[in-house]
């Protein structure tokens, strides 16, 4: 975005809309879908030697529900403040190249990091029986699941008790 009218008068201010594609928003378990814009509101305001752009990020995330794989959807709505300068400062400013500020990357390092690492339907969310794979939201399920694996049974029979003179009686 060209900002060379701001960069001549130090203490302007221009309010910007924008609605575009970004592509690359993810992360394992969430992701933003690049055809799906974007809105951007910034106001963008010069500075001497740079420019601040605050305003908000809004969009839609797409998963699946990590414990019953529904597909899910949300919104999200972002605050956005950051500075661009002729000289950025390593991880806390963002570079002003040839009159113009890139907004991707401040971008992608408000949107990435909000995405949900484990999305659920919901916080309750009971997910699917790993014996019948039926979704134990929608009705309980009666496959006997709760049997008890053979391969674990030596283990149930130790008894490991807090109380130290118990544990060196057993010794």
């Amino acid at each position: 975005m060209n900002v060379a009218d701001l960069l001549r008068r130090p203490g302007t201010i221009r309010e910007v809309h924008l609605e575009v594609p970004v592509s690359g928003l993810e992360n394992p378990s969430a992701t933003v879908d690049a055809d799906q814009p974007l809105t951007i509101d910034l106001r963008l305001e010069s500075l001497t030697g740079g420019i601040v752009a605050s305003g908000r990020v809004r969009g839609q995330w797409r998963a699946v529900c990590s414990r019953c794989l529904l597909p899910l959807a949300a919104d999200f709505d972002l605050g956005l403040r950051e500075v661009f300068e002729e000289d950025p400062i390593e991880d806390e400013t963002y570079p002003l190249r040839h009159e113009e500020i890139d907004l991707e990357q401040p971008i992608r390092d408000l949107v990435v990091p909000d995405l949900p690492l484990v999305p659920l339907c919901d916080d309750a969310c009971l997910g699917l029986c790993p014996s019948c794979g039926a979704n134990r939201n929608e009705e309980p399920c009666h496959c006997g699941s709760e049997a008890r694996d053979p391969r674990w049974e030596a283990l149930r029979a130790l008894v490991i008790t807090d109380d130290p003179e118990r544990r060196s009686e057993s010794n």
